[in-house]
């Protein structure tokens, strides 16, 4: 079994350099900054990863078919082929972890390496057996389906505890004033942030629609509502968290974009409130569904949900 020595390298190589490489270099500057990658900065990044990646893939099945026909394997073309193809679907394909979350980073090239590796040894065994190489290219492709399946079914619990991690260590961590949508209709998805600022994404269903809403609580002493010409503008809401009347800032950029609503919750946070889609909030309404709460009852009450 000589030939499994070129088809481990292989497959290690191409998930190295397409799976962790390649993307880091070319994604790596995007989602480091601290500012909101741009449309068209992912849009250059993937019009770059594409061509590399077939130019690359080309390549590697060069090499791969070189190799194992120096090492006396079966059908080295088919082979070659089918590693290249293998490792890149595993690298690439979605495992349909639940919105906003991501299962580990070692994940999606575990099942590039599985399938690099696991398919070509399949083919190789078939073919050995007797088997015709469409037969045998068939095995391989229901392998490699069965492993997309494995790692799916993998991904999902993986990813929601990832989450779940993420989310308590980031509402435990932030010092200023929690809010929460007192409204079993809405849920909190995701959490972000560290002791000055968190960002609390909620989704939730309103007359039958799907709607989101992002919170980003802020501790910030010094801010006061003031209104931008053709951006923002300042009105006094009848009533906010704290019972009383208090000003705020609705923002809309430009029409058709979804806006933000800006107030000062107790203390010393400040409260954004971000439309998922234009126009699909009632302010009013979903003002009168927040409460004031702490770590513990946010963090319970998304236990209760999850279950």
């Amino acid at each position: 079994m000589s030939a499994l020595l070129p088809v481990a390298v292989l497959s290690a190589t191409l998930v190295a350099l397409f799976g962790i490489v390649l993307p880091l270099l070319l994604l790596g500057p995007v989602m480091a900054s601290r500012a909101r990658p741009q449309p068209q900065q992912l849009l250059f990044a993937v019009v770059l990863l594409i061509p590399t990646i077939a130019i690359g893939s080309v390549f590697l099945a060069w090499w791969a078919v070189s190799w194992l026909e120096s090492a006396d394997a079966p059908s080295p073309v088919l082979i070659g082929v089918a590693l290249v193809v293998a490792a890149t679907v595993g690298l690439l394909v979605p495992l349909r972890v639940p919105t906003g979350t991501g299962g580990p980073f070692w994940l999606k090239p575990l099942l590039g390496l599985s399938a690099g590796i696991l398919v070509p040894v399949a083919i190789m065994e078939s073919i050995t057996l007797g088997l015709h190489e469409v037969a045998a290219a068939a095995i391989g492709v229901i392998v490699l389906a069965v492993l997309v399946i494995v790692f799916r079914v993998i991904a999902k619990p993986l990813a929601a505890r990832r989450q779940a991690k993420r989310l308590r260590a980031s509402v435990e961590r932030f010092g200023g004033q929690l809010v929460d949508v007192a409204d079993e209709a809405w849920h909190l998805v995701d959490a972000r942030g560290d002791a000055n600022r968190i960002l609390l994404r909620y989704n939730g269903v309103e007359d039958g629609k799907k709607l989101g809403a992002a919170l980003l609580l802020k501790r910030d002493m010094e801010w006061v509502p003031v209104a931008k010409e053709n951006e923002s503008a300042v009105f006094e809401l009848a009533r906010s968290l704290n019972g009383h009347p208090t000003e705020a800032v609705l923002e809309q950029r430009q029409l058709g974009t979804p806006a933000t609503l800006t107030l000062r919750i107790p203390g010393t946070t400040v409260l954004s409130i971000r439309e998922g889609v234009a126009d699909s909030l009632s302010w009013v309404e979903f003002i009168g569904k927040l409460e004031l709460t702490d770590a513990d009852k946010l963090l319970e009450r998304q236990l209760q949900d999850e279950h």
